[in-house]
């Protein structure tokens, strides 16, 4: 065997057992949720149901105790999402959350015109599957980021409202509007900013304007929280960003922020060169990669959509994150976490490439 072909199935052996790995953390997860007295809601989920139950009704000043239970970390207009939740059992919700997102996934690859094989193996991607067996938003929100990204030629104001809808869990779209006003793309920025502000208004009237006050006060600390907690908690074995990063190697809240202050202002220089010059056809999976360094609070399930991009790409770049996301869990749990230095090694393998023909402009 020629030492190419070797390394080929080196790096086939290592993205299936990479996968394998995943989906060993995964179904004890579900297998998790029937403890044999019925069915319990993932942790993340159950939090959104909750908080649509107690907020949607106009709970948030009258229940402290309860919003302590599960605190609202996602701005208001997350609630026209969770709010129908309340209205499910708990069975249901996890079938009709779950169904909706890969629906929405699906329905989102296919209009910015990704191949079916592609957006199949973007559904089996580590990072998608286990935010299927969580429970998160990770999928919802990458369908919006494909939409806002893919559609900005050719649909801005579709693209904008896609961006705009962003709000409902705004840290993952930081450098939209870096990339509109790049590509001097006026009619997605606009559509976005009246996208956002129209939710926000929306959920003031529909939820009361206490959803507001309590978001600014209870739910940006308790995000900062979560953030500033010594490492390792829970919540940030599962981060992927530099602020993680730093954290998890011994650094405190203020030096982790100033690197990723740093980082972000980084990615958003890369991605106004990227999108003020021509189309590359790696466009779209290196400001997925961007987007997600760009932020301190982003976690592995939030980067379906950078898989289903880079299944569009194809070579080194997708076996490279099949391999990371599929062994990340494990490595971050027991050492530190690698996300960062992961997603960095990705995007210079895709900026590297980003001139070339991608397998969607082949077939």
């Amino acid at each position: 065997m020629k030492p190419r072909h070797l390394m080929v199935w080196l790096v086939w052996f290592a993205c299936g057992v990479a996968w394998l790995v995943a989906v060993g953390i995964d179904v004890p997860l579900i297998r998790g949720y029937f403890p044999g007295s019925g069915f319990h809601l993932p942790s993340d989920l159950s939090c959104f149901r909750e908080n649509g139950a107690w907020l949607g009704r106009h709970l948030a000043a009258a229940a402290p105790s309860a919003a302590q239970a599960c605190t609202y970390k996602y701005p208001p207009p997350f609630l026209f999402l969770a709010t129908p939740l309340s209205w499910l059992t708990p069975e249901q919700d996890f079938a009709v959350w779950s169904a909706v997102s890969v629906a929405i996934f699906g329905l989102a690859a296919l209009a910015i015109r990704v191949p079916w094989r592609a957006i199949l193996v973007g559904s089996l991607a580590p990072s998608t599957l286990l935010c299927l067996s969580i429970g998160e938003s990770g999928i919802i929100i990458s369908a919006l980021l494909l939409l806002a990204l893919g559609l900005a030629e050719v649909a801005p104001i579709a693209a904008g409202i896609a961006a705009g809808a962003m709000i409902v869990k705004p840290q993952l779209g930081l450098l939209l509007p870096v990339c509109y006003a790049a590509s001097r793309n006026g009619r997605a920025f606009l559509a976005a900013a009246i996208t956002a502000a129209g939710l926000c208004v929306l959920a003031a009237i529909v939820f009361g304007p206490g959803v507001w006050g309590y978001y600014l006060h209870e739910g940006i600390a308790a995000t900062r929280a979560t953030l500033a907690a010594p490492w390792p908690q829970r919540d940030q074995h599962i981060m992927v960003t530099p602020y993680i990063f730093v954290h998890s190697l011994g650094a405190g809240f203020g030096v982790a922020n100033a690197v990723q202050l740093a980082v972000t202002l980084l990615a958003a220089v890369a991605a106004w060169r990227l999108w003020r010059g021509p189309y590359v056809p790696a466009r779209l999976p290196l400001t997925l990669c961007l987007a997600a360094l760009a932020t301190p609070f982003a976690c592995l399930y939030d980067l379906p959509a950078l898989a289903l991009a880079l299944a569009v790409e194809g070579g080194g770049a997708l076996a490279w994150f099949w391999i990371f996301s599929g062994l990340y869990l494990p490595v971050s749990v027991y050492f530190v976490s690698l996300g960062a230095p992961c997603l960095t090694l990705l995007l210079w393998m895709l900026w590297r490439q980003r001139g070339q023909v991608s397998l969607s402009d082949k077939s």
